[in-house]
C-alpha cells in the first residue's frame, strides 16, 4: 500500500478528540517521502534526575496552567522546543493515550499530524537533535536490547535507539497504518 494511501486510511482508525484527563501530550508530526511515511522524532538532553535523559521521544510535555486543552498543551510544547508551529495546523487525529512505566501514573496523549513542507527547526536546550526516520526502516530494525537497564523492544535508527514511552506509540501508530 502506497504512503498515501496508508494516511488515508489512519484518518479512520484515529480518535476523534482527546482525552483531557491525559497529563501529557506529544505531537506525531507525520509525512511522505519516497512510497514510505517518515516520523519526526527529537533527542532529549542529557539532564540529571530525568527519566527520559537522552531518549529519543516525539515533542511534546506536561500540561501546563494556562493550557486550556491537550492540543494547546502540545502545540506550545513543540513550538518552545523546535519551533514548529502548530496551532494553525489541522490534525489528523488522536491516539489512545499511553501510560508511562517510568511514572505510571502519568498518561500521556498523542496527537497526530501530516506535514507535506519540510518545516524549519530550531532546537532549544531540552534537546539535542532531531531527525526523520522512516516507517520502513524502523520496522526492519526492531529488536530487544538493553537500554538504561531494561531488556526491551526497540527500533534502531542513524545511530539513536527509539525505545520506552516512543516506542510504544510507534507500534501501535505502525500497527494501525499496517492494518
Amino acid at each position: 500500500m502506497r504512503a498515501q494511501d496508508k494516511l488515508s486510511s489512519l484518518r479512520g482508525k484515529l480518535l476523534d478528540g482527546p482525552d483531557e484527563d491525559s497529563h501529557a501530550a506529544v505531537a506525531i508530526l507525520l509525512r511522505e517521502r519516497d512510497d514510505d511515511l517518515e516520523f519526526f522524532l527529537v533527542k532529549r538532553a542529557e539532564v540529571e534526575g530525568d527519566p527520559w535523559s537522552g531518549d529519543m521521544a516525539f515533542p511534546g510535555g506536561k500540561r501546563g496552567g494556562d493550557d486550556r486543552n491537550l492540543v494547546e498543551t502540545a502545540s506550545r510544547e513543540v513550538l518552545e522546543e523546535t519551533s514548529i508551529d502548530l496551532r494553525e495546523r489541522s490534525k489528523l487525529g488522536y491516539m489512545k493515550p499511553i501510560y508511562s512505566s517510568v511514572r505510571t501514573s502519568m498518561k500521556v496523549q498523542p496527537i497526530v499530524y501530516v506535514f507535506d513542507e519540510e518545516p524549519d527547526v530550531t532546537l532549544n536546550y531540552e534537546l539535542t537533535r532531531y531527525l526523520w526516520a522512516p516507517m520502513k526502516k524502523l520496522v526492519q530494525s526492531r529488536t530487544k536490547e538493553d537500554v538504561k537497564g531494561w531488556n526491551s523492544d526497540i527500533y534502531k535508527y542513524d545511530g539513536e535507539v527509539v525505545w520506552g514511552l516512543t516506542f510504544r506509540m510507534l507500534e501501535q501508530l505502525i500497527e494501525l497504518l499496517e492494518a
